[in-house]
């Protein structure tokens, strides 16, 4: 029921927002009945080739969409076994494969891994401010 009265309350609508085109297809339908149907007619072809379209086109890109799926994962399937024969580790950090010079026994050797950055800012911009603790 609440179906009908809402159809109901669309076409009042529809006739309430455009009322010299209801006129003119109420003129077609007494004067002309053949030229409405045929207009009618026309009509419906459009929007059902609009529909096909639509249904063809969304078929197309969903096709479309599954093939770039498939090619992103073969390139990605084949770079992860391009790092692996070249000896990269998942965390893409490269193996090592030199080995640490060998040390007498107690010797300490210290070598520097990283490189440290430099500053950005000069020891000249800020102030030093002393401070205590307290406790409370």
């Amino acid at each position: 029921m609440n179906y009908l009265n809402a159809l109901f309350d669309s076409l009042i609508g529809f006739v309430r927002r455009n009322p010299i085109l209801v006129l003119v297809i109420v003129l077609l339908a007494f004067t002309a009945p053949a030229v409405l149907r045929g207009l009618a007619t026309l009509i419906l072809y459009i929007i059902l080739g609009l529909v096909i379209f639509a249904v063809v086109l969304l078929i197309a890109l969903r096709w479309r969409i599954y093939k770039v799926q498939q090619q992103v994962r073969d390139q990605f399937g084949k770079q992860q076994q391009q790092h692996y024969q070249q000896g990269f580790n998942p965390f893409g950090q490269q193996r090592q494969q030199q080995t640490p010079p060998r040390t007498d026994e107690g010797e300490v050797t210290v070598s520097k891994t990283t490189a440290t950055p430099e500053k950005r800012i000069s020891k000249d911009v800020g102030d030093y401010v002393e401070f205590e603790e307290t406790k409370e």
